[in-house]
C-alpha cells in the first residue's frame, strides 16, 4: 500500500513539474545596446508588473529561460518601443530585429505558428480598417449595424483561413477573435455618444437592435474583463458621465476617487461582482495607487473589504508592494546575499544598527552619473550610526563583481550581491523589479522595515526618514550637477545705466 501510495505521489510531481509554464526566449537585435533590457509584462492582469527583464550582449545576443502564469500574448518593450508576444509554456521562441523598431517590428521563429497567426492576422486587420470611410460614425444607424455586422463576418472569415494555413492553437484564434469583439464594441460605443452631435440630433439614442448586438459582441463578459484591458477601458466609457455626476453629487473630503466608484457601483444591477472587482482595481490603479496617496492603510482596507476576486486581492498586493515596497514596521525579509569573495551575509546580520540598503544594478545608467556621487555624500554623513548595505542586482557574480569595482570605489559599505539579480529570492520578497532600480530602503535597529521604498534619492521624506532613523542631522542632498559649481561673479556694471537712473532720481 505504501509502494502504491508513493507511486502515485511520484506521478503527481512530475505532472505538476510538467506543468510549469516555461518559455525560453533568445535571438538578436542588431545594433543592440547592453545598457538597453527587454522586459516582458503580462498585459491581461491587474498588476501589469514584469515577469521577465533580461539584457542583451555586446553583438545584441540573449537568451532567457521565463516562467509565465499563462499561455497567453504578452507585452514586450525594447529601447522605448513596445510590441506584443504570443507565449506559451515548453515553447522556445527566436525573436530578432533591428535596434531602432524593435519590438514594434519583429521575427519570430522556433516554435512561431501562434505568432505568426498573431502577425498576419494583424497586418490583415490594419489593411482592411486602413480602407474604412472615416465618416461612417455619421451613417444612420441601420446601415452602421449593418458595417459592423460586415466587418466582424469578413474578419472572422479570414482567421479562420490564416489559422488554417499557420496551424495555430484554438486558444489563440479565439483571443484574437475576442479582441476583434472588443474592439468593435470600442466601435459601436463611440458611434452611441459622437452620432448625435455630429449629425446635430441631440436627442439621438440607439435602438434595442444595437444593443442587442453589443451584447452579442460582450458573450462572456466575465472572461472579457479578466482578459482585455480595453474591454476595462471601454465599460468605464459607457459609464463615466453617470459616475462623474455622481462623484460631484457625493463629493467629501478624504474620499478618494476608488472609494467614490465603489459606492456608485453598489447601486449598478446589470454587473456581476466579479466585473465590478475588475472595474474598481482598474480604477484604484489609475487613480488612486499612486507614491503619493496619503492613507494607504485605508485604501488598502477599502479595496479587501469590497473585492472580492481573489486574483483581485492578489493583482492589487502585487501592485501596492510594488508601488510602496513592504509594510513600514514589518519584519524585513530574511534573505541570503554574497559578498565579492563569494561569502554568504544573511540580512539578520544587519541587526543591531538601524541600515540603508540600495539596490541597483550596473546596467542602469543612472546609477553611475547620478546615485554614486550622492551615496558618497549619505555614506561620509551616516556610516558613524547605521550599516550601509549596496545589492547588486545584476544578472550574474561577474557583472557583481565588476560594477563592485568600476561604480562603487571609494564608498564605505558592505558591497553585496543576490544571486539571480531580479530572478532572484531577494527580488521577489523586496518587491523589486527593473523599474525600481535604483532604490533605497530603511531597516531600523530590529530588522524592521523602517521606510516604504524610495526610488529618489531627492525625495525630502528620504532625508527626513535617514535623519530619524540614524539621530543625525544631514545636510541637504544635493545632486552632481549642482554640487562644486563655481558662484557666478557679478555682471559688470552698465555705467549708463547707472547715469540714467542717477539723473532720475
Amino acid at each position: 500500500m505504501k509502494k502504491l501510495l508513493l507511486i502515485v505521489l511520484c506521478t503527481l510531481f512530475i505532472v505538476s513539474c510538467s506543468n510549469k509554464k516555461t518559455v525560453v526566449v533568445s535571438g538578436k537585435i542588431a545594433g543592440g545596446n547592453p545598457m538597453e533590457r527587454i522586459e516582458i509584462v503580462e498585459m491581461s492582469g491587474v498588476a501589469t508588473l514584469p515577469i521577465a527583464n533580461f539584457g542583451v550582449d555586446a553583438q545584441g545576443n540573449f537568451s532567457d529561460t521565463i516562467q509565465i502564469p499563462k499561455n497567453g500574448v504578452y507585452t514586450l518593450s525594447y529601447g522605448g518601443n513596445y510590441g506584443t508576444v504570443y507565449l506559451k509554456g515548453g515553447e522556445n521562441i527566436r525573436l530578432s530585429g533591428n535596434a531602432g523598431g524593435f519590438p514594434r517590428e519583429l521575427t519570430v521563429e522556433g516554435d512561431s505558428k501562434n505568432n505568426t497567426f498573431l502577425q498576419k492576422t494583424q497586418a490583415y486587420l490594419d489593411n482592411y480598417f486602413s480602407k474604412i470611410n472615416q465618416d461612417i460614425i455619421t451613417q444612420d444607424e441601420p446601415k452602421f449595424l449593418g458595417q459592423l455586422k460586415k466587418f466582424k463576418s469578413d474578419l472572422n472569415k479570414e482567421m479562420d483561413n490564416l489559422a488554417k494555413s499557420t496551424g495555430a492553437d484554438s486558444d489563440v484564434v479565439k483571443w484574437k477573435k475576442d479582441e476583434l469583439d472588443v474592439n468593435l464594441l470600442g466601435i459601436s460605443g463611440q458611434y452611441a455618444i459622437m452620432h448625435g452631435q455630429v449629425t446635430n440630433k441631440p436627442n439621438f439614442k440607439v435602438t434595442q437592435a444595437y444593443k442587442d448586438f453589443q451584447k452579442e459582441l460582450k458573450g462572456n463578459e466575465e472572461a472579457k474583463i479578466k482578459t482585455y484591458p480595453s474591454y476595462r477601458n471601454f465599460v468605464l466609457s459607457t459609464i463615466g458621465q453617470d459616475f462623474q455626476t455622481y462623484a460631484m453629487k457625493n463629493q467629501k473630503p478624504g474620499v478618494t476617487t476608488t472609494e467614490q466608484f465603489i459606492n456608485y457601483m453598489k447601486g449598478q444591477k446589470d454587473y456581476s461582482q466579479v466585473v465590478k472587482d475588475y472595474l474598481t482595481a482598474f480604477v484604484a490603479t489609475s487613480m488612486d495607487m499612486q507614491p503619493q496617496q496619503g492613507n494607504l492603510d485605508k485604501l488598502s482596507k477599502i479595496l479587501d473589504e469590497n473585492i472580492k476576486d481573489s486574483d483581485v486581492k492578489a493583482g492589487l498586493k502585487k501592485v501596492e508592494e510594488a508601488i510602496y515596497g513592504l509594510k513600514i514596521g514589518a519584519s524585513a525579509p530574511s534573505v541570503d546575499f554574497i559578498d565579492v569573495n563569494g561569502k554568504k551575509v544573511p540580512s539578520s546580520s544587519f541587526n543591531g544598527k538601524p541600515t540603508l540598503i540600495m539596490f541597483y544594478a550596473s546596467w542602469n545608467p543612472y546609477v553611475a552619473e547620478s546615485v554614486v556621487p550622492m551615496a558618497k555624500e549619505l555614506t561620509n554623513t551616516y556610516k558613524s550610526k547605521m550599516n550601509i548595505a549596496y545589492v547588486s542586482m545584476d544578472d550574474n557574480t561577474a557583472a557583481f563583481k565588476k560594477s563592485a569595482v568600476a561604480l562603487l570605489t571609494g564608498l564605505d559599505g558592505q558591497k553585496l550581491y543576490a544571486k539571480g539579480g531580479l530572478k532572484s529570492n531577494a527580488a521577489q520578497k523586496f518587491a523589486l523589479y527593473g523599474f525600481k532600480l535604483p532604490s533605497f530602503l530603511i531597516l531600523d535597529k530590529d530588522g524592521k522595515v523602517a521606510s516604504r521604498t524610495f526610488m529618489n534619492i531627492m525625495d525630502p521624506e528620504f532625508k527626513t526618514a535617514m535623519d530619524k532613523i540614524s539621530g543625525i542631522t544631514g545636510p541637504a542632498i544635493v545632486p552632481p550637477q549642482m554640487q562644486m559649481q563655481p558662484t557666478p561673479a557679478p555682471a559688470p556694471a552698465d555705467s549708463t545705466k547707472v547715469k540714467t537712473e542717477a539723473k532720475a532720481k
